[in-house]
């Protein structure tokens, strides 16, 4: 009897371990990236778009590759001290493979230094400020960055709306700072005067003082380089003050959806800086490009902004990158995975990327939209236009 209950208890252990060891086998290989982004303070609205596109491109990696992606993501709350706690969280506690998200240079600049101190490959899209990557971090790599957005509304305001006089207000936040002086001097230098040049603190609310010099100079264009809160209000106040402009220009955030709902017929006309609409993807990848809005717009009920996309792509070639580094395995090293990145050179729905020896685009190249009837109308440049600009033209009548 003794004999036969330790042969039992023998088959018992024997059959947990097997059972063990092949549901050790059979389970699906993990990836485990982090991202980082605000989901709530004053750049929630942007930066809620951008998980939206990470979480829809880890469902579909899962879905096509059969592994299992742990998505690990924090709330950095628009705070750069958060956004270091994230990545330290991330790189440091979670050891996720890489690191994605971040929006806002002012908090991607101490997030990503982070993540070079834990050598965890970081790919932000939400960061333009060019002193970023003038460090040369060996981590830091970035899908958009300044330069491609001033040399759009540059373009646009010279090519398409012959402007004389251009108001220019700025963000004092560095990204804003700077795509404002690089804008100045492209202007400048084609012969267009920038009679007013003034900065604004983060958190203003009051703008009136400030156009008002815009109308007192007889400015044919206002342009605005800022983040929602400042669009919504300067739009407001140039509406309360009938500023007489003959555009409303601004740069990244404007056109998503949450703006569209904040300021509805104030919309209207507005023009912004994208990197990607809807049918602008090149030829080869038209394909991506209409699966993706149809899987997004599936998922979470509304078409994707350009935030959305550029989450998405950030999130798709991180995920690649880390799996072609033995993510999955305990052979995987960040070098691996730094290497894929640094050997990228795709076609994707925002045009061709690949990335240089300091982690910046070597092709990104923005486009301009117009705000006609709740849609995003690309018309500049035009080569990648889908219509004609309604110029001149401002929500609010102007005289």
């Amino acid at each position: 009897m003794h004999m036969l209950l330790r042969i039992f208890k023998r088959l018992c252990f024997i059959g947990v371990f097997m059972g063990l060891a092949l549901g050790t086998s059979w389970a699906a290989p993990v990836i485990k990236m982090g991202a980082h982004a605000p989901q709530s303070g004053s750049l929630a609205k942007h930066g809620i778009e951008q998980i939206k596109g990470i979480r829809l491109a880890a469902e579909e990696f899962e879905k096509k590759t059969g592994s299992k992606v742990d998505l690990i993501v924090y709330d950095d709350e628009s705070n750069p001290q958060k956004a270091v706690s994230a990545v330290e969280k991330l790189a440091g506690v979670d050891h996720v493979n890489g690191i994605v998200g971040g929006y806002g240079s002012n908090l991607v600049g101490p997030a990503s230094e982070t993540a070079e101190r834990y050598d965890t490959p970081y790919l932000t899209t939400g960061a333009v400020d060019t002193q970023l990557s003038e460090k040369k971090f060996k981590n830091f790599f970035r899908l958009n960055y300044m330069p491609g957005y001033a040399s759009a509304q540059s373009g646009a305001i010279q090519n398409i709306f012959g402007a004389r006089k251009v108001g220019i207000v700025y963000n004092s936040l560095s990204a804003t700072a700077q795509i404002a002086e690089a804008v100045k001097g492209q202007l400048q230098a084609a012969g267009i005067q920038v009679p007013v040049f003034e900065k604004f603190e983060k958190g203003t609310t009051n703008f009136k003082p400030i156009l008002l010099k815009v109308k007192d100079a007889g400015c044919d264009v206002l342009l605005v380089e800022g983040y929602f809160q400042d669009y919504v209000g300067t739009i407001k106040d140039a509406k309360i003050l009938n500023l007489p402009v003959k555009a409303y220009v601004g740069s990244w955030g404007i056109g998503t959806p949450e703006f569209i709902r904040e300021l509805g017929p104030l919309s209207e006309y507005v023009y912004g800086t994208s990197v990607w609409e809807k049918g602008t993807a090149p030829k080869e990848a038209k394909a991506n490009e209409s699966q993706m809005i149809s899987d997004y717009t599936a998922r979470f009920k509304e078409e994707p902004s350009y935030i959305a996309m550029l989450g998405y792509l950030s999130a798709k070639y991180m995920l690649e990158a880390i799996a072609k580094g033995g993510g999955q395995t305990a052979a995987y090293t960040p070098e691996k995975t730094r290497n894929a990145l640094r050997s990228l050179d795709v076609i994707s729905p925002m045009g061709r990327i690949a990335f240089d020896e300091k982690g910046d685009p070597r092709y990104f190249s923005a486009v301009l939209f117009q705000t006609q009837k709740g849609e995003q109308v690309v018309v500049y440049p035009t080569d990648r236009a889908q219509g004609k600009a309604v110029y001149p033209q401002i929500p609010w009548g102007g005289k």
